[in-house]
């Protein structure tokens, strides 16, 4: 019997021995072959200023459509995404096409990729590993899905997803360390304060708690406050 025909509740006791994000991806992954979905993404929305490679978790998909995505930009017009806006309980490429909102441009990135063997699929909205929005997406050879399967992916996504948040480790080396009075000014920007009232609590002057947050923004290689604090909170130099 294969992974995906046993129980489910099996597949939620046995995830929760791996420690390594990507065999719980991978054990993910095989789970959801056994419905015709055998490949994968893992993706966190991207803020202001980023793209999809920075917010990325795995993308286990043909490396052929990987590259078309990339190339041609298609996050941003991709309804897989977009459908978030309409829907926070998974749905389907079906669900999607049968939405009258999308334009044609829209529609054909759901049909080009069934150039690579992916003719269904299957979104289930999360939030992400930091606290952004993300989704799990499962898609492949199987155009439809059952009520009964719909949740057993779902609640397998969900406690991958989970699994994942306890484990998963940021990329530290990826930015460049925060001194401690540069996390101190970003922390407090985080949550909208200003330079002057970042300066009142942090006994500093208005003008040393501006040049914090342009060393942050230097640091980071982002050109607004708002981003800085957003990769700040991805790379967990800060918190909220």
């Amino acid at each position: 019997m294969g992974v995906a025909q046993s129980s489910v509740v099996d597949f939620v006791v046995a995830i929760e021995n791996f420690n390594s994000a990507d065999d719980v991806w991978n054990f993910f992954l095989r789970f959801s072959s056994g419905f015709g979905l055998p490949h994968g993404a893992l993706v966190g929305l991207p803020g202001p200023g980023e793209q999809l490679a920075d917010t990325a978790m795995y993308l286990s998909c043909p490396g052929g459509w990987r590259q078309r995505y990339f190339e041609k930009n298609y996050f941003p017009n991709d309804p897989a995404a977009l459908h978030l806006q309409r829907s926070t309980d998974p749905y389907t490429w079906s669900d999607i096409l049968a939405c009258p909102d999308y334009t044609p441009a829209q529609r054909r990135i759901v049909y080009e990729a069934g150039e690579f063997g992916m003719h269904g699929a299957l979104v289930v909205p999360l939030v992400g590993v930091d606290t952004r929005t993300a989704i799990i997406e499962l898609a492949g050879p199987n155009k439809s899905l059952g009520t009964r399967e719909k949740a057993q992916l779902r609640l397998a996504a969900s406690c991958t997803h989970s699994r994942l948040r306890s484990i998963w480790k940021p990329r530290r080396n990826a930015l460049p360390p925060l001194s401690q009075r540069e996390r101190e000014v970003l922390q407090w920007a985080a949550v909208g304060k200003s330079d002057w009232e970042i300066g009142e609590i942090l006994s500093i002057s208005e003008k040393t708690a501006n040049a914090h947050i342009e060393n942050v923004k230097r640091k980071y290689g982002v050109t607004s406050r708002i981003h800085a604090v957003v990769k700040g909170i991805n790379c967990r130099a800060i918190h909220v």
